[in-house]
């Protein structure tokens, strides 16, 4: 089999941007930099098994390995494509996908396993997000030899756009994109399943979104906008896709803000001065079509669905126990010098590499408890940078990312 590539865009000293790829080598637990040759040492413990069987890994040839020089300028994102399945559902162990590079004014899928490199021209867009269109099992958009990729794209406008990426014959044919309309500015997409997408964002409110299966006229959606924020609607946009569910409220980014006094007055003729029985924060909140001027009054409205009294957290991942679990099991949480985990207890003892760590004295509940855990390979002395699930091999790994390694 091949070790995991890592695909990278880097920028050079000319201005020029380039893709290119390099191996991770994880029974050594090093890179493999492109145009080089590896063998894992298959007698590691750490060496990837299929069926039970050490795997060995190499390096892709030279002529496979993934490389693309002088990509458009402006390229800001790569999106992983995964091979294609093979007849049984499986993929090969030689196989390689490609990259989707997301441009400002174009789309390029490039493998160079293939041979294949494909250009989509779009409208002049920033994109800010991505996430993949994954549907559960049993409602698979393949037919025969022929299936599609789909991913939900995000701009800086605020649109958000479907992406489709055509295989036959498990090569890539096509490419398409359609705007399906516009939210608010996304920091980040979540495809929950049956048409539903989170759009979580820094500039404004999140929201959470339907995507309809029928064009309906913007005003049939959009019935709480006030007039001002239809007459800058843009006249061109008047069909859209998406339908607000619901939207949770976001104060920031402010801008500005200033302290404006309201309520019943009183004047003090001895000093010469108006008394105000409260007073009301007026603030500059949002970016761009997302500005918005609100009025605070008295605190910041929340309606809360949990609580779990903790300080000092600079970030969260979920993690499952498998790469194709539907639940998470794990929440990672990241603190300025350690990283603590906590698992979702149930009636089966939490194990991960045989190490764990709870709080005996708990009673389980129905549906499982969070309790604090360990997981065997985690640093926990260490803030972490980012975590999450891999799957290498039909190996299902966990990934945690700290100032000074990688870890897996």
């Amino acid at each position: 089999t091949y070790i995991p590539q890592l695909a990278l865009l880097y920028q050079d000293a000319r201005g020029f941007q380039h893709v290119i790829s390099h191996g991770i080598e994880l029974s050594k637990k090093c890179m493999v930099l492109y145009g080089s040759t590896a063998a894992a040492n298959t007698n590691s413990q750490d060496a990837i098994e299929i069926d039970g069987k050490p795997a060995a890994s190499i390096m892709p040839p030279p002529g496979e390995q993934l490389k693309k020089s002088r990509i458009e300028g402006g390229s800001a994102m790569l999106v992983s494509v995964p091979p294609a399945k093979t007849a049984g559902g499986g993929t090969k162990a030689t196989a390689l996908g490609g990259v989707l590079i997301l441009g400002q004014r174009q789309i390029t899928y490039h493998s160079t396993a293939e041979g294949a490199t494909k250009v989509l021209p779009i409208g002049q867009a920033l994109l800010l997000s991505c996430c993949p269109v994954v549907e559960k099992e049993g409602s698979s958009s393949s037919s025969g030899d022929e299936d599609m990729l789909r991913y939900l794209l995000g701009d800086e406008t605020g649109r958000i756009h479907l992406l489709v990426v055509g295989r036959k014959g498990g090569l890539v044919a096509n490419l398409h994109f359609e705007t399906l309309g516009t939210a608010s500015v996304s920091s980040a997409l979540v495809y929950l399943g049956s048409g539903m997408v989170f759009v979580g964002s820094q500039f404004a409110n999140s929201q959470l979104v339907q995507i309809l299966d029928n064009p309906v006229p913007v005003s049939a959606v959009s019935n709480s906008e006030s007039e001002e924020s239809k007459d800058g609607a843009n006249p061109l946009e008047e069909t859209t896709y998406l339908q607000t569910l619901e939207e949770y409220t976001n104060l920031g980014p402010i801008v500005d803000f200033d302290l404006r006094p309201t309520g019943d007055e009183s004047k003090d003729d001895s000093v010469g001065t108006n008394n105000y029985r409260q007073s009301v924060v007026v603030t500059c909140s949002g970016v761009a079509k997302d500005g918005t001027v609100r009025l605070v009054r008295n605190g910041v409205g929340m309606k809360e669905q949990a609580e779990v009294e903790m300080e000092g957290i600079k970030g969260m991942w979920s993690l499952r126990r498998g790469f194709d679990e539907q639940d998470d099991t794990f929440l990672v949480q990241s603190f300025v010098r350690e990283t603590r985990i906590l698992g979702v207890q149930s009636s089966k003892d939490l194990e991960m590499d045989g190490s764990t760590d709870m709080d005996d004295d708990d009673e389980e509940e129905e549906g499982g408890a969070l309790a604090e855990v360990t997981i065997g390979g985690f640093n926990s002395s260490k803030s972490t940078l980012f975590a999450g699930n891999v799957s290498v091999g039909g190996a299902d790994l966990l990934v945690q990312v700290v100032d000074d390694s990688v870890r897996i």
